[in-house]
């Protein structure tokens, strides 16, 4: 997945603080800081074909992808339908 940067910030010694991002989709979008906060945007449909945007924000994007993977685990070992691609 590629990402593309929609705008940098940065602060009076010119040095960038936060970034704007988007992936190749525009299904994702981020705003990611110096700090490693990050806000997440992930827009979606719902079964009645409304838009939905789920925001995550987070300062551990580590954890984040550990607790993921995890569930991901969850779904493939009690579910007979999942599979790799999900």
């Amino acid at each position: 997945m590629k990402w593309i940067i929609k705008s940098k910030h940065v602060n009076d010694e010119d040095h960038i603080i936060g970034i704007e991002v988007e992936d190749e989709e525009g299904i994702f979008d981020a705003n990611i800081r110096w700090d490693g906060y990050m806000e997440i945007h992930i827009q979606s449909k719902t079964e009645e074909n409304n838009e939905w945007k789920d925001t995550i924000h987070t300062y551990d994007i580590d954890a984040l992808i550990t607790k993921l993977n995890g569930l991901k685990q969850v779904g493939l070992d009690h579910f007979d339908t999942w599979n790799e691609e999900n």
